[in-house]
């Protein structure tokens, strides 16, 4: 016997052409399901093709985004090392030209303010002893301190870098036997 379409359902108790699909609680007709396709074997070879396809696909595109942004990445990496390399070679400059002045000798100028920077350590440490040797059970004996320091002033050189003893023995002088200039 023939099979009747699949849109249509002859009921077996009743007579009356009904749509196939289901009812609802109510009795009413609900939409009609949709007919069975049947499908061939080259049929489902070929929706199976497809839809690797698509997937490939898709798999190729997310490959390309992840190549994008690993190229981005990589041009960011590489510009940051170009300058790191950038910065490392002129501090290695810098570095190199540090050495080279520390290397070299001074020049007579910065010589002549060490030498002079020299001899004023030298009358501080002068009046430091005077200031010790000055002290007694007491007190500082301040006619000794004053000869300590006359003699002091009497060996110091006029002429040179020497010459700066003078000031500094007169002024930390005057500061340990308060006088005010």
């Amino acid at each position: 016997m023939d099979r009747p379409p699949d849109f249509l359902n002859l009921g077996a108790a009743s007579a009356e052409w009904t749509f196939a699909g289901r009812r609802d609680r109510t009795d009413a007709i609900a939409m009609p399901e949709e007919p069975a396709v049947d499908v061939t074997g080259d049929q489902t070879l070929a929706q199976g093709l497809l839809n690797d396809l698509r997937e490939t696909q898709a798999r190729l595109e997310a490959a390309r985004e992840e190549a994008a942004s690993l190229k981005v990445l990589l041009a960011l990496r590489t510009h940051q090392h170009d300058q790191a390399w950038q910065a490392e070679r002129r501090l290695a400059a810098e570095l190199d030209t540090v050495r080279a002045e520390a290397s070299s000798p001074l020049p007579d100028r910065d010589a002549d303010a060490v030498a002079m920077a020299d001899e004023r350590t030298e009358a501080v440490r002068i009046v430091l002893s005077a200031v010790l040797a000055s002290i007694g059970a007491r007190a500082l004996d301040r006619r000794r301190f004053q000869e300590l320091i006359a003699r002091a002033g009497r060996e110091a050189p006029d002429a040179g870098p020497g010459a700066a003893r003078h000031a500094v023995l007169l002024t930390e002088a005057r500061r340990v036997l308060g006088i005010s200039e």
